[in-house]
C-alpha cells in the first residue's frame, strides 16, 4: 500500500506529471541517444502573470491620445509613470525594478502573442505552454520536447538535478514529454521531502517479469527512485543555500526567495516556472493591478539583488509571460476584457537592455478590435534555446516544428558547438505526436548510407514505403503525411545499414 500511496502523493506533489505513464506503448522501441550536449550552467526563471496581464497599463504609451481616450478612468497619467523614453513609461508600481532598468538590467519585448489569438484563458495558456499554432492541439509541452530531445531515454540517463521546477500550479503540460514529464512541482522542500520520504519504499530486489506489464513495473520503479533522489537533492540545496536579502511577504516573493536559495545551494536545474495569479481584471482593475505589479516587481528586485550579492547574477535570466493581454478600451465595470498581444519584460545582467518593437499602434487594430502581434512568443522561446542555452538552431526547429527568427536580447549568446554525431544510427522523437495531418521524424546518420522509411499500421500491415536512396551523414528530417489514413496508431521504421529503428506515432482526426 505504501507504493500506491507514493504514486498518489507524487501525482499531487512532485513526480513527473499529473499522471504516471502506465501505458507508454513503444517505449522500449525508442533506441535514442542525445542529439546535442547540454553544457550550459545558465538558468531561466519564467514568471507567468496568470489571467492576462494588461500590457497597456504596464508599459504605457504616454504620448498616445487614443490610449487616454479609450481609458478615461484606467489610463495612467504620464506624469505618474516611470520614464522609459519620450513616448513610453513604466507603471508607477514597477518602481522597485526601476533602478535595475537604469542600470541596464531590464528589457522589453513589445507586442508578444501569436496569430489568431484565442481569448480563452485555458486554450491560450495551452498554446503558450505547448508552443503550438492557434489551430493546433498538442499534448506535449515545448520544454518537455526540448528536454526529451536532450534526454530521450528519460528517466534513464538524466542529470543529477531536476531538469525543471515549477511552483503553484498542478498543470505540468509545459514539461510533458511523449512518455512522461520532466517538471517537478515544489512547495516547501523540507515538507516535500518528508512526505515523499514517508511513503517511499526502496526498489524491489526481485527483477520484473519479462512481459509488457513487467516493463511498465520497471518504469514505475525508475520513477519512484528518481522522485526520491530529486527530493533529496532539492532539500539539500535548500539547506545549503542562503538568501542575503529580505523578500516581500507574499506568494510570489516566497517563490523568488526559494528559487534564489536553491540556486545559491548549488541546484543545477536550468528552468524554473513561477506563477502569480490574479491578472484577470474585468472589474475594478486599478487597485488590483497596482498591487499585483507592486508584489511582482518588489520580488524580482529582491531576487536580482540577492543573486548579485552572491555573484550569481550573470547565470540567471528572469522573464515574464502571460497568456494574453487586455483590450484597448476599458469596460463598464472599470476593468478590461481579454485581448491579444502584450509586452514581456526580461531581467538580468546578461541581457540586452533594449526595447524590441514599438508601442502598439492603436489606430491599426485587428478584425476583433485587438492589438496586432509584433513578436511570436516562440521567437522568445527559440532565442532562449539557442542564444541563452547555446543549443543548435535545429533543436529549436525540432521543438516547434518550424523556424522562428531570434530576438537579440541575450548580451553574449553562447557559441553553438557543432553537434557531435553519434557512434550509431539514431532516430529522434516525431513532432508533433499525436499529429494531424502531418508530422516530422528526425534521424541522424554517423556515415552516409541508403535510407528507407516504412510506415506500418498497428496490425503490422505496410502502409507506405519510402526509398530515399543515399543520404549524407548528419541530421535529417522526413515529413509523414497522414491525410489519407484513418485515425489510430502507426509505426515509423527507419532503416539504414541493416539497422531498423522504430517509433510509434498517433494520428488523431
Amino acid at each position: 500500500m505504501k507504493r500506491r500511496d507514493f504514486i498518489k502523493t507524487s501525482m499531487v506533489i512532485s513526480a513527473f506529471g499529473t499522471r504516471l505513464p502506465l501505458m507508454a506503448v513503444g517505449r522500449k522501441q525508442r533506441q535514442l541517444g542525445r542529439t546535442s550536449q547540454w553544457e550550459s550552467d545558465r538558468i531561466v526563471i519564467l514568471i507567468k502573470l496568470n489571467g492576462g496581464n494588461d500590457g497597456l497599463n504596464t508599459v504605457i504609451p504616454i504620448q498616445d491620445d487614443i490610449y487616454y481616450q479609450a481609458r478615461p478612468t484606467l489610463a495612467i497619467p504620464s506624469d505618474q509613470t516611470l520614464s522609459v523614453n519620450d513616448t513610453t513609461g513604466f507603471h508607477y508600481s514597477l518602481d522597485p525594478i526601476y533602478p535595475f532598468y537604469q542600470n541596464g538590467q531590464v528589457g522589453i519585448i513589445q507586442g508578444v502573442g501569436y496569430q489568431q489569438g484565442n481569448l480563452s484563458h485555458f486554450r491560450s495558456s495551452d498554446i503558450w505552454v505547448t508552443g503550438s499554432d492557434a489551430n493546433e492541439h498538442l499534448t506535449t509541452g515545448w520544454l518537455g520536447r526540448l528536454f526529451e530531445n536532450e534526454y530521450p531515454d528519460f528517466p534513464d540517463g538524466v542529470p543529477d538535478h531536476p531538469l525543471a521546477i515549477q511552483y503553484n500550479s498542478a498543470n505540468l503540460l509545459e514539461f510533458r514529454t511523449s512518455q512522461s514529464n520532466v517538471g517537478m512541482m515544489v512547495f516547501d522542500p523540507e515538507t516535500m521531502y518528508a512526505i515523499i520520504n514517508g511513503n517511499y519504499v526502496p526498489g524491489e530486489d526481485d527483477p520484473a517479469p519479462e512481459t509488457y506489464g513487467g516493463e511498465e513495473l520497471s518504469y514505475i520503479r525508475e520513477i519512484d527512485t528518481l522522485s526520491m533522489e530529486y527530493s533529496e537533492v532539492i532539500n539539500e540545496s535548500a539547506q545549503a543555500g542562503v538568501n542575503t536579502i529580505e523578500y516581500p511577504g507574499n506568494n510570489i516573493g516566497y517563490q523568488m526567495a526559494l528559487t534564489a536559495k536553491l540556486i545559491s545551494g548549488g541546484l543545477g536545474t536550468p528552468v524554473y516556472r513561477l506563477y502569480q495569479p490574479g491578472y484577470d481584471t474585468h472589474a475594478n482593475q486599478a487597485n488590483t493591478h497596482d498591487n499585483l505589479l507592486q508584489d511582482v516587481s518588489s520580488s524580482i528586485a529582491a531576487l536580482l539583488q540577492d543573486l548579485s550579492n552572491q555573484g550569481l547574477q550573470d547565470r540567471v535570466m528572469v522573464m515574464t509571460t502571460s497568456e494574453f493581454g487586455r483590450r484597448v478600451y476599458e469596460n463598464g465595470s472599470l476593468g478590461t476584457d481579454h485581448g491579444t498581444s502584450a509586452p514581456c519584460l526580461f531581467f538580468g545582467s546578461s541581457i540586452v537592455p533594449d526595447i524590441f518593437g514599438d508601442n502598439p499602434d492603436l489606430t491599426n487594430l485587428n478584425n476583433n478590435n485587438n492589438m496586432q502581434v509584433q513578436y511570436d512568443f516562440r521567437q522568445i522561446y527559440s532565442t532562449l534555446i539557442t542564444d541563452w542555452f547555446g543549443l543548435p538552431e535545429y533543436i529549436a526547429q525540432n521543438v516547434f516544428g518550424q523556424s522562428f527568427d531570434p530576438i537579440p536580447f541575450v548580451q553574449e549568446p553562447l557559441s553553438v558547438k557543432p553537434p557531435v554525431l553519434p557512434a550509431h544510427f539514431k532516430v529522434h522523437a516525431a513532432f508533433p505526436n499525436p499529429f494531424n495531418p502531418t508530422t516530422v521524424i528526425g534521424y541522424t546518420l554517423p556515415a552516409s548510407g541508403n535510407v528507407n522509411i516504412r510506415i506500418m499500421d498497428s496490425g503490422g500491415r505496410l502502409i507506405q514505403n519510402n526509398h530515399l536512396g543515399p543520404i549524407p551523414r548528419g541530421h535529417h528530417t522526413f515529413r509523414i503525411d497522414g491525410r489519407k489514413w484513418a485515425s489510430g496508431a502507426y509505426f515509423a521504421q527507419v532503416e539504414t545499414g541493416g539497422t531498423i529503428l522504430t517509433q510509434k506515432i498517433t494520428l488523431l482526426k
